[in-house]
């Protein structure tokens, strides 16, 4: 995504828009079935389900346990060069949903399993707004950036060793949202 045309400015704010287009719907849907799926289960059932879900995740982190991620790995589609704004707005909506991306961690995974079982509506809110931002963050920081190859570099090289520090950002969230019911 970094190398395509979805750098120039106003196609990166409109794949923004896409991305929370796509979020928010997509965390609300999980926040709704989840409200199916676990009505008949006790509160208490959900949170171990949940943690146990958390645990496993970290573990697959931190390496100690190894499964691929769900994940529709593609490219960025020809539209988004060819259709400015628009189909940048539509390619976010797709990142957003997390259904068309490539996905190197399991962190998402946790906060979606999570909001099935246990999510209220402001849960949803708030997974969806941080899966954007998070997503939205990587291209901001890139744009940001004076040296476009240095950027590159660091999300190759850097990004991987910050892993704990992400892990160790969300154990709070999901605490709260798992055991603070």
């Amino acid at each position: 995504m970094l190398s395509s045309s979805v750098r120039r400015g106003s196609d990166a704010a409109g794949f923004i828009v896409g991305l929370f287009l796509g979020a928010f719907p997509t965390a609300f849907a999980f926040m709704i079935v989840g409200s199916v799926v676990r009505s008949p289960l006790p509160e208490l059932v959900c949170q171990i389900l949940a943690g146990l879900a958390v645990v496993v995740f970290i573990l697959r982190e931190f390496d100690v346990l190894k499964f691929p991620l769900l994940q529709n790995a593609r490219l960025v589609p020809q539209f988004v060069a060819m259709t400015p704004f628009w189909g940048s707005v539509q390619f976010g909506a797709e990142m957003g949903t997390g259904m068309r991306t490539y996905s190197p961690t399991g962190l998402p995974h946790m906060m979606a399993i999570s909001l099935l079982l246990l999510g209220s509506w402001s849960d949803a809110l708030l997974a969806g707004a941080g899966f954007a931002l998070g997503r939205a963050l990587m291209l901001l920081t890139f744009l940001l950036a004076r040296d476009k190859m240095t950027a590159d570099k660091a999300f190759n090289f850097t990004l991987p060793k910050l892993k704990l520090a992400f892990v160790l950002a969300s154990a709070p969230l999901l605490f709260i949202l798992v055991v603070l019911r």
